[in-house]
């Protein structure tokens, strides 16, 4: 199965969770498996215009949820986005041992702790 693209949604204070999801989406020896088409530095003023772009050419969004995520203006009109472009969206708690609030728009059905196996588990869905 080819990797699927995927737009990751975040906090700029979570960075490093994104850092890590998308390097072991690099690694050879492990199975998660996707294409970043995450936004790494902020935007001008037309970040909204780049954003519907980058959601377009994936198959999904990934929801990174940190302690401040559920109150980014960014972040939930992100999940916005990707619900009106009928894309695949799911999240992940990026603290093993804590719970998140779950930003506005997300499923909270479709929200997962952080675990590589139920990270593939969700990805392989996205068919």
């Amino acid at each position: 199965m080819a990797a699927p693209r995927a737009f990751i949604s975040f906090e700029m204070e979570d960075k490093w969770a994104r850092d890590f999801l998308a390097q072991h989406a690099k690694d050879k020896n492990n199975d998660i498996q996707f294409y970043d088409y995450s936004v790494k530095d902020p935007f001008d003023s037309k970040w909204k215009t780049e954003c519907k772009k980058r959601i377009a050419k994936t198959k999904g969004t990934i929801v990174l949820i940190g302690q401040t995520t559920w109150k980014s203006e960014a972040v939930i009109w992100e999940i916005a986005e990707t619900i009106k472009q009928d894309k695949y969206l799911f999240g992940i708690q990026i603290n093993r041992d804590k719970t998140h609030t779950v930003p506005k728009g997300l499923p909270s059905k479709n929200v997962i702790r952080w675990n590589f196996d139920q990270i593939v588990k969700w990805l392989n869905t996205w068919v």
